[in-house]
């Protein structure tokens, strides 16, 4: 199979499901919102999640990219065996440990994250919840890692479906947001056991390697501040709006961030089918010029998708929301940016795993999470939410910019100067968005579109060539 064609199946295969997942979840929100109209309750909910990511971040270690990078090591059956097993149980007394952390002193996680110590429910419910997802991501990855793509697409689907329904369901009894969060446990618990049956050969408590631990731990770890820097740029927005507001503008705040998940779907569907690409192409004589082009290409497609996407921002919310919930189109376009220079993050960064420097990820991303609190101090308090999303995408744009640096210098990474030019003017298209300098605005949004079709007409011109061969 060619690498471009593992790529592309890779690419739409598993990213099918992530965007499935975040389909229906959109699609469910405007029923969700008019059946709780008061924006705090969907905030509490909002920080139930955020709590999962937090606590999964601790319990998984790293250890799942690093079964990853290891499973590939070798093609002998019985390593990769004694690679997921031991992955597994790390997993498994971890998550166990950090659940019950969280629920014993959950009134002071309680008021950290909450800013009160009556919302002990969910800190417990949560902690609950990272057991969950953490031990189901593990359990789920012999799927991914044997690339069995149909299972993985209609298991999650069906997952995301039967969450929204049940959770639905229980919302309209009378539960209110705690229905959605006894839906999402309930979700989580089937799709961890339905995986543990497909997978469950996969797994041996017997085959437990010291030293495949000593290996899935040295190149997991390093990645852990790393998913926890990713957890503070998806999260300590809300912490700081929750105690330098009211939880009331979390809710609008993560509304705006749900319906921005719609760049995700872009996002999604790279995270899906990257790593398997990634490391399958690992020894390439060109994987440098491959991964440089594939960082350009997902640049230009996520600046397109931004610009596309500007004149529809207040029709959007109107369409879908009522009340307060509308506000949400304020910080909307630049939380819509930030997950897909995410994705130019781990593009560039990935180059860190294959020389084994993983250490060099978290690095450059606290630079940028650095970046992101210091200005939601100032923004928050100067412009509300919308200076806060802002924050959010600048520090994003800073670790995009290190990691960049850090892979170039590295000789890992070799981007063309025609990108670097429409990098410069996107950073002039967010300003003026974000000061209303509407005519300037248009001047940039036209010259950068020109800047692309210039740079770019050959590598368009050959994807028509082919189209028009294989007709």
């Amino acid at each position: 199979m060619s690498r471009k064609k593992l790529f592309i199946e890779n690419f739409l295969a598993y990213g099918l499901i992530n965007i499935m997942n975040k389909i229906v979840p959109l699609l469910m929100l405007p029923i969700v919102t008019r059946m709780l109209p008061n924006t705090s309750d969907f905030g509490r909910f909002d920080l139930f999640n955020m709590i999962i990511n937090f606590g999964s971040s601790f319990a998984v270690l790293g250890v799942y990219d690093a079964i990853f990078r290891e499973y590939f090591e070798r093609d002998d059956l019985q390593y990769k065996m004694k690679v997921t097993s031991t992955g597994m149980q790390i997993v498994l007394l971890s998550s166990f440990v950090v659940m019950l952390i969280l629920i014993i002193f959950n009134k002071a996680f309680s008021q950290i994250f909450l800013g009160d110590t009556n919302s002990t429910f969910i800190i417990v419910t949560a902690a609950i919840g990272v057991f969950l997802s953490a031990n189901r991501n593990i359990i789920s990855a012999p799927t991914r890692m044997q690339n069995r793509r149909t299972i993985y697409v209609v298991s999650g689907l069906s997952n995301s479906i039967a969450y929204y329904g049940l959770a639905i369901l229980l919302v309209y009894i009378g539960l209110g947001y705690q229905g959605l969060i006894y839906g999402n446990l309930i979700a989580s618990l089937g799709i961890l056991l339905f995986f543990w049956i497909l997978n469950k050969k996969e797994f041996h408590f017997k085959l437990y390697d010291k030293e495949i631990a000593k290996t899935l731990l040295k190149i997991g770890l390093p990645l852990l501040p790393v998913f926890i820097i990713y957890w503070a740029f998806n999260s300590t927005d809300k912490i700081m709006i929750t105690h330098m507001l009211d939880v009331a503008q979390v809710g609008i705040y993560s509304i705006g961030a749900r319906v921005a998940s719609i760049s995700q779907f872009i996002y999604q569907a790279f995270a899906g089918g990257w790593q398997y690409f990634a490391f399958t192409t690992m020894r390439d004589d060109d994987q440098v010029q491959l991964t440089s082009k594939i960082f350009e290409y997902l640049g230009i497609i996520s600046f397109l998708a931004f610009i596309i996407l500007i004149p529809f921002n207040q029709w959007i919310f109107n369409l879908l929301f009522t009340g307060d919930y509308t506000k949400g189109a304020e910080v909307f376009p630049y939380l819509f940016l930030s997950p897909l220079l995410l994705m130019l993050v781990q593009t560039a960064g990935n180059q860190f795993l294959v020389i084994k420097k993983s250490y060099w990820s978290p690095i450059c991303l606290s630079v940028g999470v650095v970046v992101n609190i210091i200005m939601n101090f100032f923004m928050i308090r100067a412009y509300g939410i919308i200076g806060c999303s802002l924050s959010t995408l600048t520090g994003y744009a800073v670790s995009v910019l290190m990691v960049v640096i850090v892979t170039s210098k590295m000789k890992l990474l070799k981007l063309s100067n025609a990108f670097k030019i429409i990098s410069i003017l996107m950073v002039g298209v967010v300003l003026c968005l974000f000061f209303k300098l509407h005519l300037i605005l248009c001047v940039l949004v036209c010259v950068c579109v020109l800047a692309i079709a210039l740079g770019y007409w050959r590598d368009v011109k050959k994807v028509l060539v082919n189209l028009k061969r294989k007709k």
